[in-house]
């Protein structure tokens, strides 16, 4: 069998994929482990920014069918509780399996064939090239041929991880370090009648959010942290010492992971691409992972459908403007980001109060914001001084407040002057190798026994 596309994996990455490349006339087919009924229902309800959905013309969800409810903003708020900061925005509220249902629809009006229950086995590769795949229906195996091999698998990455040691695509597996695990309790307020969520707020510090149901009488109550689902509980004990919400009752509990580790430095090798969770695409100030994911869809959509314009397989050289657009834009900012976070909660919870009191890193409408990065910096220089003047923070956060800091930004430029072609490609791995050593990650602030280092 031969196809010019074959994506393994039928979830949001995989079906927006799918159809923006059946769109262009590729012959296009998606290969998913599971039973059509059981798709996406490892977190049923998920949220999107509506200017995002806009952006990327995807079908808009139905009231009774996939659509849940809409809020206009969103808050964070310090480790006390003593100060918050808001962001504006609409979001829609979501049933991810309706949702996907609905995706799966869109890509099929567009020619997509899909085979469900349907296991990936392994790549198949032909003089250093990826050519196709090895698929097992029950105990049935049989081969596919493609001029291009795209991992939509999910956090396994089932494909990039069976890439040999020297292909241009790192083969990295995620360890317990590099995943947030994420419970999502679903409660309901004992006197529902005083209690009114309205929109989400989380707590950076703790790890912890909550967000509107479709109830009137209940909320979201989800944590995510690394490690394990214990340690995350844990961090939602520690929330609930610190913190006070009216008393609820846990209705239901879900449970999952997203990545949480820098993606790889290159998402194409020659007739491959990695996409969403398997290229490890997610915000990292929120772990939001649909849109993230779309942004490098769409530059692979348009790269790769010019590569495949030519016979035979998509090359790596041809493909390679999907790196180059991805990390000088948002692939920048995200990893200066992922970088700055370790540093945001590295610190006591009076520490992190201050922070909020004062914006340092905490600012209302962050992600809505054109920064001056000089002027910030020396903000926050004078603002951590005064801190340690008046006995707010202590020397040894702030040391590492601008150390991450400091990486940070040397990051974000790095990846800014990603090599606009291959044979500059094997120096700036090096050095930003190195950054990423000094970077650290949020395992760092971590105890085995589920404390970070600063004792929650």
């Amino acid at each position: 069998m031969q196809y010019d596309i074959v994506i393994i994996g039928a979830c949001t990455a995989g079906l927006y994929f799918a159809k923006r490349m059946a769109e262009q006339g590729y012959k296009v087919l998606v290969a998913e482990k599971d039973k059509k009924e059981d798709l996406a229902k490892r977190l049923r309800v998920f949220h999107m920014d509506y200017g995002e959905m806009q952006k990327y013309a995807v079908p808009k969800p139905e009231e009774g069918k996939d659509f849940l409810h809409s809020f206009k903003f969103s808050a964070s708020r310090s480790a006390l509780g003593k100060w918050e900061k808001y962001h504006e925005h609409t979001v829609y509220v979501m049933d991810l399996p309706a949702y996907v249902g609905r995706l799966m629809r869109w890509a099929e009006e567009y020619g997509v064939d899909f085979w469900f229950e349907t296991a990936f086995e392994d790549v198949i590769i032909q003089n250093g090239k990826v050519v196709g795949a090895k698929l097992r229906q029950g105990e049935k195996e049989f081969t596919v041929s493609s001029r291009l091999l795209a991992d939509c698998s999910g956090i396994a990455a089932a494909v990039r991880t069976k890439l040999p040691e020297d292909n241009l695509c790192e083969n990295f597996k995620l360890k317990d370090s590099d995943k947030f695990y994420v419970t999502v309790n679903y409660i309901s307020f004992l006197k529902p009648e005083k209690v009114h969520i309205r929109h989400t707020i989380s707590w950076p510090y703790y790890k912890v959010w909550i967000a509107p149901r479709e109830i009137e009488s209940g909320a979201i109550l989800g944590v995510g942290a690394n490690m394990s689902y214990a340690y995350g509980e844990r961090c939602l004990q520690k929330f609930l010492e610190n913190i006070t919400i009216p008393p609820y009752h846990i209705d239901k509990v879900e449970r999952g992971t997203v990545p949480y580790h820098r993606p790889p430095y290159s998402f194409v090798a020659d007739g491959f691409v990695a996409l969403g969770d398997s290229a490890c695409l997610t915000k990292p100030n929120n772990g939001e992972g649909v849109t993230a994911a779309w942004y490098l869809v769409d530059i692979a959509a348009e790269e790769i459908g010019y590569a495949l314009q030519n016979e035979g397989i998509a090359s790596a050289e041809e493909m390679w403007g999907v790196n180059v657009r991805y990390q000088t834009t948002q692939g920048a900012v995200f990893a200066e980001l992922l970088a700055t976070m370790t540093g945001a909660v590295d610190c006591s919870r009076e520490e992190n109060d201050y922070e909020f009191e004062h914006n340092l890193i905490f600012k209302n409408n962050l992600l809505n914001q054109q920064v001056d990065k000089k002027q910030e910096k020396n903000e926050l220089i004078k603002g951590l001084l005064k801190g340690v003047l008046n006995g707010r923070m202590r020397p040894k956060t702030i040391k590492k407040l601008l150390h991450y800091s400091s990486i940070a930004s040397k990051i974000k430029h790095h990846y800014q002057a990603f090599p606009t072609d291959m044979h500059g490609y094997a120096a700036w791995k090096l050095k930003a190798d190195a950054l990423w050593a000094s970077a650290g990650s949020m395992a760092d602030v971590v105890y085995d026994e589920g404390y970070y280092l600063n004792d929650l």
